[in-house]
């Protein structure tokens, strides 16, 4: 007699909210692809994806042995963590093509899914000073001139200490940010204390405070960095993305976000 595998369930209907919140999860593209999943077309909005199961709801016997031993996420086939929204072809494919190469790359995509959600929802509740505003204001608007008269003489050693070699790419970028605009906004801040109020010291505490609840769910610094930048994008809604990730780099330089690297 076959031995009963309690994870996998009898398929339960999708509700909307469910269905909304795979579309949300993926940003509305196929997370293979990058296929858009909601098309408009003719007044309407035409869906062009399914939700589909991870580890199959009623894997066959090719299946069974392909996947055996790997990683399953929730509690049951029909959980949320199991699920997710792909673009129709490559739902078809996955389904017809179950390697456990595939199987991987889809946890694993799924997972850090997962694990940015999270974070942001944990972020989300931090607030920030509404004065930070117009400091971002006069970052858009700062010009060349005032860049090199406040650019800081930096080598980049702290944020090389902060950010590993395999993150190299975002490195370069906070390497970047904090070179041509940790000055500028050191001095701002310090001007906007005097004229504004602007307690710097609270800033620095509620940036510090989200990065930690980040920091609590993942260690991936590429995922921390975004989600603490769509954070201040959210809270500081009249600004660029671009200035909230000049913000977040100069919190880095300035200890706040990520910690120096063990030897």
């Amino acid at each position: 007699m076959a031995e009963i595998d309690d994870y996998l369930q009898p398929r339960a209907a999708i509700t909307e909210n469910v269905d909304l919140q795979h579309i949300q999860e993926v940003g509305g593209f196929c997370p293979l692809c990058g296929k858009q999943l909601l098309v408009k077309k003719g007044g309407k909005v035409n869906k062009q994806y399914q939700i589909a199961h991870i580890y199959p709801n009623s894997p066959n016997a090719h299946q069974k042995a392909e996947l055996a031993g790997l990683e399953r996420l929730g509690n049951t086939s029909e959980d949320f963590e199991n699920k997710i929204a792909l673009c129709k072809n490559c739902h078809g494919y996955y389904d017809d093509h179950t390697t456990k190469e595939e199987y991987l790359k889809i946890l694993a995509i799924k997972k850090e899914l997962l694990a940015i959600n999270k974070i942001r929802e944990k972020v989300s509740t931090e607030d920030i000073e509404e004065e930070l505003l117009i400091l971002m204001n006069q970052l858009t608007a700062i010009t060349d001139q005032e860049i090199e008269e406040s650019i800081l003489k930096y080598k980049g050693i702290k944020i090389a200490n902060k950010i590993e070699d395999n993150y190299c790419i975002l490195r370069r970028k906070v390497e970047f940010n904090a070179c041509t605009y940790y000055g500028f906004i050191k001095e701002n801040m310090k001007n906007l204390s005097v004229q504004k109020g602007l307690k710097f010291e609270l800033l620095a505490s509620e940036v510090k405070t989200a990065y930690l609840k980040a920091k609590g769910n993942t260690d991936d610094k590429v995922i921390i960095f975004n989600s603490l930048v769509e954070w201040m994008k959210s809270k500081v809604t009249r600004t660029s993305k671009e200035a909230c990730e000049v913000m977040i780099s100069f919190f880095i330089q300035n200890c706040e976000v990520f910690d120096e690297i063990s030897e």
